[in-house]
């Protein structure tokens, strides 16, 4: 979770607003600050703040004479993070209202980006990359507000290296609306509708051209453009592929000059609208009556376009050969066709969906792996309403992350932390993480995890196991390691889950690695959910046949926690097929402690989601540092009450 909590910790510095919202000293100018204590590391021109703060890992900042004729100063920005580089907010500004960013950039290695977030801290809305010039460039995005500001960054992927200067947001001549999805059709694309008018007393081209384009491909165009007459406020429709992931904007450009007018806010591609609950890890369990309700539903499609839908099952065996067969109707709600496996034989199959129209001509067809397995001592499983069944009683788990790092802290002996985990206990945690078995040291071993559970076991816990993460972050992907962890752990009573990667979608690069990891474990224990650790981002769908829960983590810094529904909401629709557990802030960021109120607020938001999981962020291992709840014997006071009320909520649910 480094990252996140790096991003978190930014997040919660108090940044000078801007009379007027105007950005200041964009043309890098004036005696440097350096913010590393004197080192000469992090050196900015006034106004910019470094992102990251931390030298040890070596990024550097650094004002020095730009080599562009008339350029004065610019800022040199070398990174080996994702997280690196400058920022700075702007507000306020006018809510809806259109503007226009651009810098001049010099790119020496790596990708650097032009990044906006809203001034209530939600997802970006405003992005543009470079990974392919050479010389001085301009870059040049549009951003839409959608609150009172805007956090401007200028930052930079592992290993980058850039020069930046004169970077400028004026208004925007032209104003462009967030794209609104209309209802899916049943059609083979989705439709947006955006409205362009000019602004008031701006000089603007008789005609605009408007595409949907990538905010993070440089070049790459959704469907058609258009071109509007721009007389007065005119709409356009504008249609993207029905499965394209990731996120778009809206480009407004000039056709004579091809100079960019404005830009809409970055909005998330809709994706697949057909979402089916398939069974659970494509199985079909004992402990669930070798039954499973598969659930046809439509996203953002009328209801009057679902009723008349019919869905059709047929499962067949190696042979091809039918071997069951279930039908479902649409009430407008959904379509629901009853799998039942009793009579199949414990097995491999193939799962058949097929979705018809009134008139008989298929919209929806999908085929999936099927297995029907045999039961099992210990069976952990998500029911089709999301809960997590134990041996087929629910189980909501309530977790604490990072619980003890030395073995003698949870081995049998005088120096078991026996009272403390008591402790954690009676205050209602249920669920216990380590990172001992991925910090890839001398004490992640076999044996070690198989004592921690056996403590689990003993004191009444249930346990989220993790990875070393050389095994699967390094060269090469070490199976062999993974396998023979997962074959000793597999049939352990306290083993609730595993925990695959820590926040592996900074990157769709690591996908086909995690996907890897997330192959070898369910092959192996088909009976306990396995799913890496998700940050907010909209990446993670990506990642989702990876992933048998949405496990995610996000920290609001102190008074932003009105932000936790909307990013509720966005984690459900990324993978909304898979139930939501949800990493929440208990430990301290800059000087910030979570307060009470603000932590109770975190999982009755949680709740009302339908959120099926609570962990908290975190123990610390044994240190009392600023990631624990111990940081103060009164902050560890305060976490005890608000995690037993949610106890005592889940229990009378």
């Amino acid at each position: 979770m480094q990252t996140c909590l790096l991003l978190s910790a930014l997040l919660a510095l108090a940044v000078t607003a801007h009379a007027e919202g105007k950005l200041a000293n964009g043309g890098m100018e004036g005696a440097p600050t350096d913010h590393s204590g004197g080192q000469g590391l992090l050196v900015t021109p006034p106004a910019w703040t470094p992102v990251n703060i931390n030298t040890d890992r070596g990024d550097r900042l650094s004002v020095e004479p730009s080599d562009r004729p008339g350029g004065g100063q610019c800022l040199r920005v070398r990174t080996f993070g994702p997280d690196a580089g400058v920022y700075q907010t702007v507000a306020p500004l006018a809510k809806g209202r259109s503007y226009v960013v651009s810098a001049w950039v010099k790119r020496l290695s790596g990708t650097l980006g032009l990044e906006a977030y809203s001034y209530g801290w939600g997802p970006a809305i405003m992005r543009r990359f470079d990974g392919f010039t050479r010389a001085w460039t301009r870059l040049t995005v549009g951003l839409t507000t959608v609150d009172e500001g805007a956090h401007l960054y200028l930052v930079a992927a592992p290993e980058a290296e850039f020069l930046i200067d004169d970077v400028e947001l004026r208004p925007a001549t032209v104003q462009v609306t967030a794209p609104e999805l209309l209802p899916y059709d049943l059609g083979s694309r989705w439709r947006y509708r955006v409205k362009v008018a000019p602004l008031a007393g701006a000089t603007v081209p008789r005609e605009v051209d408007v595409q949907a384009v990538s905010d993070v491909s440089p070049g790459r165009v959704y469907g058609r453009k258009q071109r509007l007459a721009l007389a007065g406020p005119a709409v356009a429709e504008l249609s993207l592929p029905l499965r394209a992931e990731g996120t778009f904007c809206i480009d407004v450009t000039d056709p004579v000059t091809g100079e960019l007018l404005s830009g809409s806010p970055v909005t998330p591609l809709a994706g697949n609208p057909w979402v089916v609950r398939f069974p659970h890890k494509d199985s079909l369990y004992a402990s669930l009556g070798y039954r499973w309700p598969v659930r046809v539903e439509l996203t953002e499609a009328a209801r009057e376009t679902v009723a008349g839908l019919k869905a059709v099952l047929t499962v067949t065996d190696g042979t091809g050969r039918a071997r069951l067969k279930a039908e479902g109707s649409g009430t407008g709600g959904g379509l629901v066709a009853r799998l039942d496996g009793r009579r199949l034989t414990p097995g491999a199959y193939r799962l058949n969906l097929s979705v018809r129209n009134p008139s008989g001509r298929q919209v929806h067809a999908v085929e999936r792996p099927l297995r029907v397995l045999t039961p099992a001592a210990s069976e952990v499983v998500v029911a089709p309403g999301g809960d997590t069944l134990v041996n087929g009683r629910r189980f909501f788990p309530i977790g604490l992350y990072w619980v003890l790092a030395d073995p003698s802290g949870w081995k049998p002996g005088p120096q078991r932390k026996t009272e403390d985990l008591k402790e954690l206990l009676a205050s209602g945690f249920n669920t216990l993480h380590t990172y001992a078995f991925e910090h890839n040291d001398a004490n992640d071993t076999d044996d070690n995890a198989l004592a921690y559970l056996d403590m689990a076991r003993e004191l009444g816990f249930m346990v989220m196991m993790g990875l070393r993460r050389d095994w699967y972050q390094g060269a090469e992907l070490n199976a062999a390691a993974i396998e023979q962890r997962v074959m000793r752990l597999r049939d352990h009573r306290a083993l609730l889950c595993w925990t695959l990667w820590d926040e592996p979608d900074f990157s769709t690069g690591n996908v086909p690695r995690v996907q890897a990891v997330y192959d070898i474990v369910n092959r192996l224990d088909p009976y306990h959910p396995a799913m890496p650790v998700f940050m907010n981002t909209t990446t993670r769908r990506a990642f989702r046949n990876a992933a048998d829960i949405n496990l995610f983590d996000c920290y609001p810094p102190n008074g932003q926690g009105h932000i936790l529904p909307g990013v509720l909401a966005n984690a459900r629709r990324a993978i909304p097929d898979k139930p939501v557990w949800y990493v929440a802030r208990a430990y301290q960021q800059g000087t910030d402690l979570p307060t009470e109120a603000e932590m109770r607020q975190y999982w009755r938001d949680a709740l009302a989601a339908d959120v099926k999981a609570i962990f908290w962020y975190s123990y610390g291992g044994d240190a009392r540092g600023w990631d624990s709840i111990r940081i103060t014997p009164e902050h560890f006071a305060a976490v005890k009450p608000v995690v037993r009320e949610l106890a005592d909520a889940v229990e009378r649910r």
